[in-house]
């Protein structure tokens, strides 16, 4: 290697793309009300719109109270929603599930959801999906929450 050559430490198995990589803090993002989804917020954390990766999407969520998203279903995609806060009434299929903090939720391919707060309090939830493509962010419309104070960050300032 001449001298004008510029040294690369990173093995040669890591992509460029990943030191390109870095840190996401919650509150510097905006939260976003996804389509079909009332008074139900997310703020996208790692997606392959805003960063290296080419298969998941992984957001913090937040439904105020009676918020919730509407009846869907994704062909390919799979989720698993982690609560962190508040309580919900989940539907998978045919079924219905009280979902409250400490809980994990799979959800297939092919399977219909939706997901409704029915408590008092915020609902707060991370959600992870793969692949991250069949939720079309994209082609998505998604709205930017104004704060009253004109930044664009919370529906209601959560801690979050």
């Amino acid at each position: 290697m001449s001298a004008s050559q510029d040294f690369d430490p990173r093995p040669a198995s890591i992509p460029k793309e990943a030191s390109e990589v870095r840190p996401v803090r919650a509150e510097e993002l905006v939260w976003v009300e996804p389509p079909q989804h009332h008074e139900a917020y997310s703020k996208l954390l790692v997606n392959p719109d805003n960063s290296t990766t080419r298969y998941f999407d992984f957001r913090l969520s937040l439904y105020q109270p009676r918020g919730y998203a509407e009846n869907h279903v994704h062909e390919q995609a799979e989720h698993v929603y982690y609560i962190l806060k508040g309580r919900g009434l989940m539907r998978l299929g045919e079924r219905q599930y009280v979902v409250e903090p400490h809980m994990a939720i799979f959800i297939p391919p092919g399977v219909v959801h939706s997901l409704a707060n029915t408590g008092l309090e915020d609902l707060l939830f991370i959600v992870v999906t793969v692949p991250a493509g069949e939720l079309e962010r994209r082609d998505q419309r998604e709205r930017e929450i104004d704060n009253p104070d004109g930044g664009a960050t919370s529906p209601a300032s959560p801690s979050a």
